[in-house]
């Protein structure tokens, strides 16, 4: 609301109490005049009468006199004797000034008025701009709604073509890619088999494995690991049939396939700190399932090509061997894949973590190494530092920040170089 708008506001209120006490305030005026009119013309029409019966003859000079005075007589009798204001209130039909009343008025009138304003003005504007609210998001709802049938629609049309005309490599393509963007990935994956069969490759091979993986839970059945390893025999080097072919063979228990497949992407885990995360993920769990069986097997870091680099860390820098188990009854609260992250930071400094693993729950308990080669930044690392309080995480939300609802444990250590290895346990929840 502007000024013009207020300016305007008191304008209108201060010509409407003037209407309304304005009479209120002359009336006093108007009933004296009023009296004074009625009296005071009546006596000149008889004085005039009088006179002009004079001027005729129709009188005599003494009859003129004595009817004058009685003319001045009634006049005098019609006056109240009270007083001039008791008079004008008696010809003035009972009315008076009323100041009381116009003052109460010109108070009373604005304060209801901006009452009554406030009241249900404010409420329609307040009502108009919620209604206007509700409405751009019912229609941003529509319009995503709308969105979606759209693709729907558009997806049901080129299954329909498809059914009546039969379709071609590029048609069975962009229908098994928009039964995917639906999540309908059973029907995705028979239109994958149709595009495969009329043109195979190892991009719709793999694509057609991870929609069958995608409805059995994330997992590669028999015919979708079957399809990976055609794509593999197909393409030896691409990279993401490699990843494929890793997850796959770990999945089927074949740990030391899944290990030499996924061994093939190191050069890529050196240039990418994701890709690495997830190759070591993969080729820890793989090992431990070869040490369970009683086998012999080499280092994640040596698996990697990345030993020398871990060694020469080492030698000359901070190295902790950290246990990590978790409580069973806050193992029970959380999911397999959720993520748990190992870190240390320095006891008294800087909240950065100087090292850092991330594993995912279902690898819990394990052991891993924290040392000066996983510095984020060159001078941060444990060396640094020497106190550090190590801490193992566990989180559903993936976040390396620690929130309410998270699960911790943590150990100190007061001097990194005195001391090789920890053990933690995940039992406490985070406030």
């Amino acid at each position: 609301m502007n000024i013009l708008f207020w300016a305007l506001l008191l304008l209108m209120l201060l010509v409407a109490v003037v209407i309304v006490i304005y009479p209120l305030l002359r009336v006093r005026r108007s009933s004296a005049i009023a009296y004074k009119d009625s009296n005071l013309g009546l006596y000149d029409d008889k004085l005039a009468e009088l006179e002009a019966d004079l001027g005729e003859g129709r009188i005599e000079h003494e009859q003129y006199q004595q009817a004058r005075q009685e003319i001045d007589r009634e006049l005098l009798q019609d006056i109240p004797t009270e007083s001039t204001e008791t008079a004008s209130i008696h010809y003035g039909g009972q009315l008076k000034r009323q100041p009381g009343l116009a003052v109460m008025i010109s108070v009373f009138l604005p304060t209801l008025a901006l009452l009554v304003y406030m009241k249900l003005g404010m409420h329609a504007a307040s009502t108009d701009s919620h209604q206007a609210q509700m409405q751009a998001q019912a229609q941003a709802q529509a319009q995503q709604t709308q969105q979606a049938g759209t693709v729907e629609d558009m997806t049901n049309a080129l299954a329909a073509r498809i059914k009546q005309q039969g379709g071609n490599l590029q048609e069975w393509t962009m229908l098994a890619r928009a039964y995917k963007h639906l999540g309908q990935y059973l029907q995705s994956a028979e239109a994958y088999e149709q595009a495969v069969k009329q043109g195979p490759s190892a991009q719709l091979m793999i694509e057609q494995s991870e929609v069958i993986a995608l409805a059995n839970n994330q997992r590669f059945t028999p015919a979708a690991r079957e399809l990976v390893m055609r794509a593999l025999e197909m393409e030896p080097n691409n990279v993401n049939v490699l990843w494929f072919a890793g997850v796959a063979e770990y999945q089927a228990g074949n740990y030391r396939k899944s290990i030499e497949h996924l061994s093939r992407l190191s050069e890529q885990a050196k240039q990418d700190a994701e890709i690495n995360r997830s190759l070591r993920i993969y080729i820890d769990k793989a090992r431990d399932g070869l040490i369970a069986a009683g086998e012999e097997v080499a280092t994640t870091d040596e698996i990697l090509g990345t030993a020398a680099t871990t060694t020469a860390a080492a030698a000359g820098g901070a190295s902790l061997q950290v246990s990590v188990d978790i409580n069973k009854d806050v193992r029970n609260r959380f999911s397999a894949g959720d993520a748990v992250f190992i870190y240390a930071k320095a006891a008294a400094g800087p909240k950065m973590p100087l090292a850092v693993q991330r594993l995912t729950l279902d690898q819990l308990p394990t052991t891993v190494t924290l040392d000066d080669s996983m510095a984020m930044m060159e001078g941060m690392n444990m060396s640094s530092f020497g106190s550090v309080v190590v801490s193992a995480r566990v989180t559903t939300s993936g976040s390396a920040i620690a929130k309410a609802g998270d699960y911790i444990g943590e150990f100190k250590v007061d001097d990194v170089s005195g001391t090789e290895q920890v053990k933690i346990q995940i039992d406490t929840l985070v406030q």
